[in-house]
């Protein structure tokens, strides 16, 4: 599924696509270069001239596929839209996103996860208080970035068998007045 119609180099994109079409089946460490370049019916040096490995490439998608879709979701009266977007992208790739999480590439789903709903709190702390110290603002970000992903995470775990909307009313009641408040307690002490 490609969210949105942007200048796309075609190889990356069937070689995208044959890799989320092969992790409906099988688990992605199953899954070889060459298998790739030969549904695709590219060369094995045309691969590595865009990806380094298989990873780089699942790297690739959800950078493309999420990431970059993001920017515009950021603030603090919309991160629920990015977050919403995070949970809808995972359902619609159910197998796909399942089989990274059940797999040697569940680090780079939770570092993709991470980056995603850590730019959704920075977004939070800059309106909440654009001054707010650099070590503040890293600090909630940490704390609050992570608690989103272990969200995300517990619900791959479960087979995504919770409703996004109660995730996201989950993440609403954690964060809905607690930023402002960290920077509150941090300038009391």
């Amino acid at each position: 599924m490609r969210w949105c119609v942007i200048a796309k180099d075609d190889t990356q994109w069937r070689l995208a696509e044959a890799l989320k079409k092969d992790m409906e089946t099988m688990p992605v460490d199953r899954i070889t270069i060459g298998l790739l370049t030969q549904q695709t019916k590219v060369t094995r040096n045309t691969f590595y001239y865009h990806f380094t490995d298989i990873y780089d490439l699942l790297e690739w998608i959800y950078e493309q596929e999420v990431v970059t879709q993001l920017s515009g979701y950021l603030k603090v009266d919309r991160w629920q839209t990015a977050y919403r977007m995070i949970l809808d992208y995972i359902a619609a790739n159910q197998q796909f996103c399942l089989q990274t999480f059940r797999s040697v590439g569940r680090d780079l789903l939770e570092n993709f996860l991470y980056s995603a709903a850590s730019s959704m709190v920075r977004g939070v702390v800059e309106d909440v208080d654009p001054q707010a110290p650099a070590v503040l603002e890293q600090s909630i970000v940490n704390f609050y970035g992570w608690a989103l992903v272990m969200q995300v995470v517990q619900w791959l775990r479960n087979d995504l068998q919770e409703a996004p909307a109660d995730l996201i009313r989950r993440a609403e009641i954690m964060l809905d007045g607690s930023v402002a408040n960290a920077i509150k307690n941090s300038q009391a002490q």
